[in-house]
């Protein structure tokens, strides 16, 4: 019988972003580290195991800066969307906001959908609209990690350079159209949800309800 997934959320960070870590048996990953770094290093110490890779869905500062720490002290590789890349090298909007982020340098950049080699499934899908480069990671039809894509009961800033919103509702469409209603959505900031949950009740997501077919 194989081992169950297990996911935790820790928000870290003064803006308190999600980060996810994803333990299976002996394997784990790391999604979104935002910022405290020791935590995550702490949390594996105790698991007895080191993750596997580090998986980055935009190039935003408060979702990347424990990345360099954390990637530097395991020796694992850091994911992220090609067109999100050149983020993770300089920052990421950090010093606009007045925050001295470390570069991450040497990421593996992923261009198109993929699914990564990893030792656990992932599929990497990209999903722009908050950023331009930003992707949701599958975990078969159980789980989705879609960063700033949208959250319970809101979408993402489009304001923010690389930001549209006609994308980010396509984005949005494409994971309703493929995923099933009850998949769990974990989300870059607040609580988790689900597809079906944020289509019926989102009122960001009412031109999808009415016209679910038509490109933005």
């Amino acid at each position: 019988m194989a081992d169950p997934l297990e996911v935790f959320a820790l928000p870290l960070g003064p803006l308190q972003a999600n980060c996810f870590v994803v333990v299976q048996g002996q394997t784990g990953l790391v999604i979104d580290p935002g910022d405290e770094a020791g935590v995550i290093i702490e949390a594996f110490t105790e698991f007895g195991f080191a993750p596997a890779a580090v998986l980055v869905t935009h190039g935003h500062f408060d979702h990347f800066g424990g990345v360099a720490p954390l990637a530097r002290h395991f020796e694992i590789p850091v994911y992220v969307g090609e067109l999100d890349a050149s983020q993770l090298a300089d920052g990421g909007l950090g010093a606009m906001a007045g925050f001295d982020i470390e570069p991450v340098a040497g990421a593996v950049t992923i261009s198109g959908e993929q699914l990564l080699a990893l030792p656990l499934e992932v599929l990497a899908i990209p999903t722009p609209g908050h950023s331009r480069g930003a992707y949701t990671f599958a975990l078969g039809d159980a789980h989705l990690f879609v960063g700033d894509l949208i959250f319970q009961g809101s979408v993402g800033r489009t304001d923010l350079p690389g930001g549209d919103m006609d994308q980010l509702l396509n984005s949005i469409a494409g994971l309703v159209r493929r995923f099933p209603p009850d998949v769990a959505v974990h989300c870059g900031h607040g609580p988790d949800t689900s597809l079906g949950r944020e289509l019926a009740l989102n009122p960001f997501l009412s031109p999808l309800r009415y016209d679910p077919e038509h490109r933005w």
